[in-house]
């Protein structure tokens, strides 16, 4: 039975490689050639690509006051509006914490952008603003902004974080009604 076996499984060896070697009529075998790709890359390609660009939408929408968009940035199911120093709302739905951020938080005048490189540890008494919130959330990115708040005094960062799966999305914001602290 074992010669047999190995009798079967030669003349199935051969077989096989004698249809390999066939080509059909017409067709070139294939000559170390890579595969090539047939779509292109996605504008999104890395975390850090990702969670930029998300950065790039929230600090537009929130400079010319696009709701909608800001809206779509924000998780169904929670947003975090938490005042500086020290007290947080609940979680919210987004469309109650979008109602609260327009109606009294951004009633003052411009929202700008302006320092990319604030100290923001310093701010919030020299903790980690990437760590700022409950361990499963992982923060990616924090927006610095001033203009916040009935007369435009106040500042605020706002938060991105990065899901299980990778997205990303508009987490929290923290206000200082009247500007956070900096240290001279």
């Amino acid at each position: 039975m074992f010669a047999s076996l190995q009798k079967f499984s030669a003349a199935l060896l051969v077989m096989l490689l004698f249809a390999g070697a066939c080509v059909a009529p017409g067709l070139e075998p294939a000559q170390n050639q890579l595969p090539v790709a047939t779509a292109a890359p996605t504008e999104m390609t890395s975390p850090e690509t990702s969670s930029q660009v998300i950065s790039d939408q929230l600090r537009q929408a929130v400079e010319s006051s696009d709701f909608g968009t800001m809206r779509s940035l924000m998780d169904d199911n929670l947003f975090v509006i938490a005042f500086w120093p020290g007290n947080s709302l609940p979680p919210l739905p987004a469309d109650d914490a979008l109602a609260q951020l327009r109606n009294l938080h951004m009633t003052g005048g411009p929202i700008r952008f302006p320092e990319p490189d604030v100290p923001l540890s310093e701010m919030l008494d020299n903790q980690d603003p990437f760590h700022v919130f409950q361990s499963d959330v992982q923060v990616v990115d924090v927006l610095f902004s001033q203009g916040w708040g009935p007369e435009g005094l106040g500042e605020a960062m706002l938060f991105v974080a990065q899901r299980p799966d990778g997205s990303f999305w508009w987490y929290s914001i923290i206000i200082a009604p009247t500007g956070f602290p900096r240290l001279m």
